[in-house]
């Protein structure tokens, strides 16, 4: 294999044989009599299928390499830049099909890492991501399960190898992030889970985080019900049926004077800023049960946000009931008021604050089925070219086009709209995806 990020063996060096498969001296009688009767591609299959059985992957790979080299022709002091292109591809060929032969059974038995280094340029990563819940499930639970026995310090360490692994593929690496995050939350905690969060997954785009935020979201609701309903108890408030938050907020009377605080409010404010970029609709009424508590708080717990979301309790419940499609008027009466001529058709010159409040009611009135008036918006923004690369943007604003036709069955004319303002910006490229709208036969 050339240049094409498949690990190759190194025949300069003496490989040392794995301590529980070591390589005895009939072993090495087995390959002379075999390379003496039968050949050098007879002896390196055999070779292949005895390491296989011992499980011994990493020389299964480099036997493959050593196969497909000799098959070509090629000797180890081939210079892999005078190779000619049905070389490099036979090379390439060789190259993954060892790579998948050894790479899903390392990964299969736990060793995450290891199979990874094959798998990640030899599988499609969806692939390969589908299996790691599985694994985590199994695998970890099995680790688990050795704690109590005479074992536990080398349990506890292959349970802590394991773990660490899952998240670095899965977290770190970017193959399934919402797993790795889960497995971070679930072992080390809310704190970790959003920090873990801000230094991997907030660089993604916003379709890539929102599964991993909605993970996030789910977990603080859960925490801080669970704690929110034993407070209760212990205070012998009769709990509802429906242990939702704002239902247990009701059967408290909304405690809006009582000191008590039910989750870390640092992990409820940054869990609050994630889950924008949410757009299920369970989900989002999980982050409004977040913001209804967040509003029962004293006014000197709630940390100011960003943009139009200064007042972070009360703009975010807003924010999630208009994107639920439920008391759009106000929210959108607010947000517009933050955005100022932002909020308008034509508007031009909003600062860095308008912009976002802008975005976020275009987001919200997408998300709540008015997408004629989110067209509006959308089209009052500054268009992202050299005047507006200072400006704050949400990532979260739908593409126009999309969003044009999707408002054109309330409201007809958005397209026509939107051309117009095609025109009169001189964009050839947004009116043609315009006219070709709806379009579903290439032609």
């Amino acid at each position: 294999m050339v240049d094409s990020g498949f690990p190759t063996p190194r025949p300069d060096a003496v490989r040392q044989p794995s301590q529980s498969n070591p390589a005895d001296e009939t072993s090495f009688d087995r390959l002379d009599t075999l390379f003496a009767t039968e050949g050098g591609k007879a002896m390196l299959e055999d070779l292949a299928d005895t390491l296989r059985r011992r499980e011994q992957w990493h020389a299964v790979f480099d036997t493959r390499i050593v196969q497909a080299r000799l098959a070509a022709g090629l000797t180890d002091d081939v210079d892999p830049a005078s190779l000619d292109s049905r070389q490099r591809e036979a090379l390439d060929a060789a190259s993954r099909a060892a790579a998948l032969e050894v790479g899903w059974p390392l990964l299969e038995t736990g060793r995450v890492a290891e199979g990874w280094m094959y798998l990640r340029v030899a599988a499609e990563p969806a692939e390969v991501a589908g299996r790691l819940a599985g694994i985590a499930a199994e695998k970890l639970s099995a680790a688990d399960r050795e704690y109590g026995g005479a074992d536990c310090s080398e349990a506890e360490e292959e349970h802590e190898r394991l773990l660490g692994e899952l998240v670095e593929v899965a977290l770190w690496e970017g193959l399934d992030p919402a797993l790795g995050l889960r497995l971070v939350l679930e072992h080390h905690g809310t704190c970790n889970g959003i920090t873990a969060f801000e230094q991997s997954i907030a660089r993604l785009p916003p379709r890539q985080q929102e599964p991993a935020a909605a993970t996030l979201v789910r977990h603080l609701a859960d925490e801080l019900s669970t704690n929110l309903a034993a407070d209760l108890a212990e205070r012998g408030v009769p709990l509802p049926s429906d242990r939702s938050i704002e239902q247990l907020l009701e059967a408290a009377g909304g405690l809006a004077d009582d000191p008590a605080i039910h989750v870390d409010v640092s992990h409820l404010h940054n869990v609050l800023r994630i889950a924008r970029v949410c757009s299920d609709a369970s989900v989002l009424r999980l982050a409004r049960e977040l913001a209804s508590y967040a509003c029962r708080l004293p006014a000197e717990l709630c940390f100011p946000g960003d943009g139009p979301f200064a007042e972070m309790p009360r703009a975010s419940w807003l924010f999630f009931s208009g994107c639920l499609g439920e008391h759009l008027d106000e929210a959108a009466a607010v947000f517009r008021d933050q955005a100022g001529a932002g909020g308008s058709r034509g508007a031009s010159g909003s600062g860095p604050g308008e912009q976002l409040a802008a975005e976020y009611l275009a987001v919200m009135l997408a998300r709540g089925g008015r997408e004629a008036e989110a067209v509006d918006v959308v089209l009052g923004l500054p268009t992202r070219g050299p005047e507006a690369a200072e400006l704050p943007t949400t990532g979260l604003v739908p593409p126009i086009v999309s969003l044009a036709a999707a408002a054109e069955a309330k409201a007809p004319g958005s397209l026509a709209k939107l051309r117009d303002a095609c025109r009169a910006r001189g964009d050839l490229v947004t009116y043609a995806q315009a006219l070709t709208a709806g379009m579903t036969d290439g032609r």
